[in-house]
């Protein structure tokens, strides 16, 4: 596999894209690495800094790991690739499922952080959370609140620090 190193922002038009349909949220914590399907968030910067701005529910397994974990990576499959996964990562919780192995999916080290990527995505973020904050439920307009939170399983809105940024591409053996 070759790593080709990429600004923050490079392939932002392609993550978004892809960020609509879903992209995977990695978390790890000891020995548990467990990921999730995200369709919110996006890149910003803030404070001088490159981030990823992950919105993820207080209801989810993940959401116990990154208050553990402290850091995340957020692997893209590009071309709209990996539906089955991206549905099952989305549906399934991981305090039931080791759900990188249902899916048949494989992890990849990191090369700044301790949590692993998504070997089968393309484009990878590595994230280490610098900022995080509660929704506050009084500020949402009453139509979102109505249409997304009819239940009160509100958001923490976690801004991960950008520490690396790159490409994986299978080599040619040619």
């Amino acid at each position: 596999m070759d790593y080709v190193d990429l600004r923050y922002n490079e392939l932002s038009k392609e993550m978004f894209d892809q960020l609509r349909i879903g992209t995977f949220l990695t978390t790890k914590y000891k020995d548990k690495v467990n990921t999730m399907t995200i369709a919110w968030g996006g890149i910003n910067y803030v404070w001088n800094k490159p981030v990823f701005v992950a919105y993820v529910r207080y209801s989810r397994d993940t959401y116990n790991m990154m208050e553990k974990g402290q850091e995340y990576t957020i692997s893209v499959p590009m071309n709209n690739r990996l539906k089955r996964e991206l549905s099952f990562c989305g549906t399934k919780s991981g305090r039931d499922y080791d759900k990188i192995n249902e899916c048949g999916l494989h992890t990849l080290p990191g090369r700044k952080i301790d949590t692993p990527i998504i070997k089968e995505c393309e484009l990878h973020f590595e994230c280490k959370i610098i900022y995080k904050q509660a929704m506050e439920p009084g500020m949402i307009q009453d139509s979102i609140k109505e249409r997304y939170y009819s239940n009160n399983d509100y958001h923490v809105i976690y801004y991960g620090e950008i520490v690396d940024s790159y490409m994986i591409k299978e080599k040619n053996n040619g």
